[in-house]
């Protein structure tokens, strides 16, 4: 430690005729050698920086379409596809696709029918979660492209009603036909409440399990019916064509339809699993 000092007390005395850089240097040099080495590693820690603190979304400001969350989707619109994005820190834009396909066979009234149901929906709606929680309520829209129908077939000799009369299916030329449903509406407004937030604010959280339940307005919906064959009564038979037997089938249209006005919501029940990126 001596020899040091010397040598740095000797760079300052002949430095004079070196320049007073060259003395400076070796002055500085010298002591900083001399230092403490655990005042060193201390003055090395404070350099370093911390670890950087990551915010919760849900306390910090969130920017509009910043993240995305996928998921699936099954209920009473069917199976498919979800997904999402933030608006802001209260809201949330979502999107989902829905498939159905379903089929069954009933004898109602001596005639055998076989029932089609193909549904085909999109939704778009808005996440609002008023709370500090995952309770949301969600207004939107629905696209509804699907369609139900049924053909049906009266075995021969068998009877079926047909509005108020009674008829006896032609075994020469057994009465078919089929019956169609018109939905009211393509474009539907829908509403639903639920539990679960496909994008959480916290920025750990990844996984999700939405669930909804509410309804859309599908308006007046309507059946139209088409027969074909040949119909008996008290032992005379004449086509389906007759216009004593298509009075009956309006009627019987009618009172289908009559019936299904007061049918004009669907349900909306569903629920999935979903993914935040």
């Amino acid at each position: 430690m001596m020899n040091k000092s010397l040598v740095a007390a000797l760079a300052v005395v002949f430095g004079m005729g070196a320049g007073p850089a060259i003395a400076q240097q070796m002055a500085f040099s010298s002591s900083a050698e001399s230092a403490d080495p655990a005042a060193s590693s201390a003055i090395v820690a404070t350099q370093q920086r911390l670890p950087r603190q990551t915010q919760p979304l849900e306390d910090g400001r969130v920017r509009p379409f910043s993240r995305i969350a996928i998921g699936t989707r099954l209920g009473t619109l069917g199976y498919g596809a979800q997904i999402a994005t933030p608006l802001t820190s209260r809201l949330n834009l979502r999107g989902s696709a829905n498939f159905f396909n379903f089929g069954y066979g009933i004898g109602v009234d001596g005639a055998n029918y076989d029932s089609e149901l193909h549904l085909k929906s999109g939704m778009v709606s808005v996440d609002y979660y008023p709370f500090h929680s995952s309770f949301h309520v969600s207004p939107g829209f629905m696209i509804f492209k699907s369609n139900a129908g049924a053909t049906m077939n009266v075995p021969g000799g068998n009877s079926f009603s047909l509005g108020d009369a009674t008829y006896t299916s032609d075994p020469n030329d057994p009465v078919h036909g089929s019956g169609v449903m018109a939905f009211g509406r393509t474009f539907m407004p829908a509403l639903t409440i639920g539990f679960g937030n496909m994008i959480p604010r916290h920025e750990r959280s990844h996984w999700s399990i939405p669930v909804d339940l509410g309804l859309a307005y599908t308006g007046q919906n309507s059946m139209a019916i088409n027969l074909a064959g040949s119909a008996c009564q008290q032992g005379f038979c004449m086509s389906t064509s007759d216009p004593n037997i298509q009075q009956n089938v309006v009627q019987e249209q009618n009172d289908i339809n009559e019936s299904m006005k007061r049918y004009k919501i669907y349900p909306i029940l569903t629920t999935g699993v979903a993914y935040r990126f």
